[in-house]
């Protein structure tokens, strides 16, 4: 669907212009060591004009990521950045182009905490630049054995509800056209904790090259790509640690760590949980495109078939207005689940624009049913420009209700997806096209069906002057890793064996930290990370805002919060038992001494360099300066193609050294997937697994009936499934036919637990009610049997 202005789409959608564009290369650089990375994204800019340039570009990073600086090298010399306030920074931007220097500034976009804008001031005819922009970030946990890392290269049209008006701070560009004259290429390393298993992604061709079992080098399977998709790396190893700690020396005496774990589930984690669910899905017109609303509609039939019984459900739909399947939660029955299937199978891409808000006000609006924990899913694209606002209303609404959200598409907006469900208290997914839909919907629904942990805390013993980031954990979820941060200091007259000290309930983990052998580091990423922690918590932290001030309409008035920012008396920053330390500050000035302090990028916080020149420099200043704003690729869809095809062939998995022969030929073999070509077209999902022709033929109940499908599927018929159990045993066809179902399953998934396991829980309690445990552990073990005779 091709949007225009009328659409309410910030900017312009496609405009094609034969102006010079003077970026000509972008190139990202990746360093991975064990769970973060270290990026620099390398822009190239050209003057091919007769007048000195402006160039400004609009670019995305990730929202998580501490960005901490960069350089620019022109001609023979290399200038370093300096962190400023934001309209400081800007002071200095202008004012050296007034005086004929070149000047360098890079802000956060006013809309969301994932865009950039970059302005290049004063680039003279024929000279050529190259800004290198530096960030960290921590990579995301998928399984306990596989990461990821998401970089995002490009930016999508940012819908515009009408009642919100567009910020006077700073904004992107959003120029976008079909084709633009500058591509992306990737250069990186990987080092892991322990050997590594595969490299692979959904979204690119890469080459991977091994440099020992736990180190690799990846670049693009082609020498350059379009920057139409965000770049997904994932990494599997052997084995991850289940406690981890890295430390940097930081100072004398002083050190920065963070610290891995993974909580393991408890007794208490398996008590089914009286929830209300709600599914709140984006049915707005950018939603048409790559597949999205072919997967919103296949994660509602999937988000129907893992209700338990006895729970509380309800369908939204938005875009420019919005609808509901019910008026009101409605109790889980056959009724409702037919009502629900249909509702999903109708649902389509024809809502219009991409307006949230007023769904989330209507949900809120109406409390939780009464004994019951509420659950709420967002699937969307996230293309909207009033992020802040959708995320301050989940934010106070945290106490009643738990959400959990979905980033589908290409490119969608990481900055709502992850902001509403950190301010909600849940777990955000993304999925990509090529990647398994019903892996990411089943990892988020058995987070919610989960009790909340609430009993979590990491503590530092053995040291002074703690500093955790965050000072609360966020939302422990069973089987995902965690990280937590802190800045300590030794005192060196005394002799102390510091440790980290996990306690989850009643268990309790200690790791000691051995910081004797820890040299200072010149480039630390965990003191940049626990900067960018903290800071993340100050804005999604429903603590953090405090009570509102006066309603009048003046503009934006500073938001109040209580707390210090201090740090050099060695009080946390942020109490978090809410007492007043201090003088009151406001929320701005408080992030804005954690960035200067930390030396990290925020909303209020601007990286700036200039260029001074002698006097001759400046007399060769044109008197005419032009502004030319960056265009950006238009995302264009894409289809994997199965095999080799013209626009590279597999991805090129290439030795180096003396690695095992077991070791390289088990390395091909996972990453064989990773040959998959990108072509312009629609994409499409492939044919329905067989694990989905089953799971799709669950009854409400958790029950399955026998059926050609099912027959087809498991090879075993009813006649042989009777006669394989104990005559004796006296199971109805039911019953025998969800035996088998949740048999087949389970023998031949396992390594799709994430997908089947909410669906085979139901389906546990259904056999509970019907049949006795010994009955159904003689049944079971009987068909077991029989399906590996097959």
């Amino acid at each position: 669907m091709v949007m225009n202005k009328t659409d309410g789409l910030c900017g312009l959608f496609v405009t094609e212009t034969h102006a010079t564009v003077p970026l000509t290369a972008v190139h990202y650089d990746v360093d991975i060591t064990s769970f973060a990375a270290r990026i620099s994204i390398n822009q190239t800019y050209k003057n091919a004009e007769t007048n000195d340039l402006e160039c400004v570009y609009g670019f995305p990073i990730n929202d998580q990521a501490a960005i901490i600086g960069f350089t620019v090298t022109i001609e023979d010399r290399t200038l370093v950045s300096h962190f400023r306030k934001k309209d400081e920074a800007f002071q200095t931007y202008s004012a050296a182009i007034a005086q004929g220097y070149g000047a360098y500034l890079l802000d956060q976009s006013s809309w969301s905490d994932d865009t950039f804008v970059l302005s290049v001031g004063r680039l003279p005819p024929g000279k050529e630049c190259i800004v290198s922009i530096s960030y960290v970030l921590t990579l995301e946990s998928v399984t306990e054995t596989r990461m990821r890392l998401t970089i995002p290269m490009s930016l999508s049209p940012r819908y515009k509800p009408n009642s919100s008006t567009l910020s006077t701070g700073v904004v992107p560009p959003e120029t976008y056209q079909s084709t633009v004259p500058y591509f992306a290429t990737l250069s990186g390393t990987i080092q892991a904790i322990s050997v590594i298993s595969s490299v692979t992604s959904p979204t690119h061709p890469l080459a991977v090259t091994l440099l020992g079992p736990q180190t690799v080098s990846v670049a693009f399977g082609a020498n350059q790509q379009l920057l139409d998709r965000d770049l997904v790396i994932e990494i599997e190893v052997k084995s991850n640690p289940e406690h981890h700690v890295e430390i940097e020396r930081i100072g004398q005496d002083k050190y920065a760590a963070m610290y891995a774990f993974i909580p393991r589930a408890t007794a208490e984690a398996k008590k089914v949980v009286n929830t209300e669910l709600i599914f709140l899905v984006d049915c707005s017109g950018s939603m048409e495109g790559e597949n999205k609303i072919q997967d919103a509609t296949r994660a509602m039939q999937l988000f129907l078939r893992s209700i338990p019984e006895g729970c509380y459900f309800n369908f939204y739909r938005f875009g420019s207005t919005f609808e509901s399947l019910f008026d009101l939660s409605q109790h889980y029955s056959a009724d409702s689940f037919n009502k629900a299937k249909d509702y999903a199978e109708d649902t389509q891409a024809n809502l219009g624009g991409t307006e949230i808000l007023a769904p989330l006000q209507a949900i809120y609006a109406t409390l939780p049913k009464a004994g019951f924990s509420r659950q709420l899913f967002i699937l969307t694209d996230g293309q909207v420009s009033n992020t802040e606002s959708v995320i301050e209303l989940i934010r106070k609404n945290a106490n009643n209700t738990r959400v959990f959200s979905f980033g589908l598409g290409q490119s969608p907006s990481r900055s709502l997806v992850n902001g509403i469900a950190m301010a909600g208290n849940g777990k955000a997914e993304f999925i990509k096209q090529g990647e398994v839909l019903e892996d990411k919907i089943g990892r988020n629904l058995n987070r919610a069906l989960q009790p909340a942990v609430t009993d979590a805390t990491v503590t530092w013993s053995g040291v002074k002057t703690v500093q955790s980031q965050p000072t609360a954990l966020p939302p422990v979820f069973y089987g995902d890793r965690q990280l937590s941060f802190t800045v300590f200091e030794l005192d060196p007259t005394v002799e102390t064996s510091p440790k980290v000290v996990l306690r989850i309930g009643d268990l309790q983990t200690e790791s000691v930290l051995g910081v004797k052998s820890v040299k200072i580091t010149e480039n630390p990423y965990v003191f940049k990370l626990a900067g960018r922690a903290l800071i993340k918590e100050l804005e999604t932290s429903p603590a953090s805002f405090g009570l509102a001030g006066s309603l009048q309409n003046r503009g934006s008035p500073t938001v109040k919060t209580q707390g210090t920012v201090g740090t050099t008396d060695g009080m946390t920053v942020g109490t978090p038992d809410g007492k007043t330390v201090g003088m009151t500050i406001s929320l701005e000035e408080e992030i804005t001494k954690i960035s200067l302090e930390y030396g990290v990028m925020s909303k209020y916080v601007s990286l700036v360099a200039v260029e001074t020149k002698n006097e001759q420099g400046r007399k060769q200043a044109s008197t005419t300066m032009e502004l030319r704003e960056v265009p950006l690729q238009k995302v264009r869809p894409s289809k994997p193609l199965s095999g080799n095809g013209k626009k590279g062939g597999p991805s090129k998995i290439l030795s180096r050294g003396k690695i095992s022969e077991m070791f390289e030929t088990n390395f091909v073999k996972k990453t064989g997937c990773l040959g998959a070509d990108f072509v312009d077209g629609e994409a499409e999902r492939p044919p329905q697994t067989p694990l989905n022709v089953l799971l799709d033929l669950q009854q409400w109940d958790g029950s399955w009936y026998f059926s050609a499908a099912v027959e087809a599927i498991t090879k075993v018929s009813l006649a042989e499934a009777a006669d394989a159990i104990n005559k004796d045993l006296k199971v109805d066809d039911a019953v025998l036919a969800t035996l088998l179902v949740m048999t087949y399953i389970a023998e031949k998934f396992p390594d799709q637990k994430n997908i089947w396991q909410a669906i085979l829980n139901k389906a546990a309690f259904f056999l509970s009610k019907r049949s006795t445990e010994p009955a159904i552990s003689a049944a079971e073990a009987a068909l077991v049997a029989l399906i590996k005779a097959k």
